[in-house]
């Protein structure tokens, strides 16, 4: 199983290299960090250049089962303003693939209209549209996985090993990062 974590300029550090960090663990998904601009290298809104392992518009979209969407405000601003992202988005939905996110990037679906019937969470103060807020940690409605905020990044990634495949799972990656 193959995610894609999408990277613009001002991407919230933790939550997109905690994510990459715990799916990677799972030994049962790849990520990969991509870049939605033209260059490999991203800067995070924390300052810090991280090189993407790939660039969205020469990515095949067909290769990968799941998007991730990391926050950070000016970073789902560039999110947002990228018609590449937009019609990202949209392919995996048509292919019957998954599209997570977590902090202020589930305002991006919201504004698509993509959660007007979904329980979701995020970053209090980006919620809209008609679906139904939850302001829990993590939120998983039926494949959809949203996370509120930083502080839930690794509770968000250790939800979307769990949706794919199982509790089980999950335990074998905290035997590693909790010292069981």
């Amino acid at each position: 199983m193959k995610a894609l974590i999408l990277l613009a300029e001002g991407f919230e550090t933790v939550e997109a290299l905690a994510t990459y960090d715990i799916l990677k663990r799972s030994h049962r998904i790849d990520p990969t960090l991509c870049s939605i601009g033209a260059d490999l290298p991203v800067v995070s809104s924390q300052g810090i250049k991280i090189q993407a392992e790939a660039i969205l518009a020469r990515t095949d979209l067909t290769d990968f089962d799941m998007i991730i969407l990391p926050g950070g405000k000016k970073g789902v601003e560039n999110l947002k303003a990228s018609q590449d992202v937009v019609s990202a988005i949209w392919t995996m939905l048509l292919m019957d693939k998954d599209v997570h996110a977590i902090c202020a990037a589930p305002s991006i679906l919201c504004e698509m209209g993509l959660l007007n019937h979904s329980r979701y969470t995020c970053f209090p103060g980006f919620q809209s549209g008609e679906g139904e807020y939850s302001g829990e940690g993590v939120t998983n409605d039926e494949g959809l996985i949203t996370g509120k905020s930083m502080g839930y990044t690794i509770p968000f990634a250790e939800e979307i090993v769990r949706y794919y495949f199982g509790e089980e799972a999950v335990e074998e990656i905290r035997k590693g990062t909790l010292g069981r």
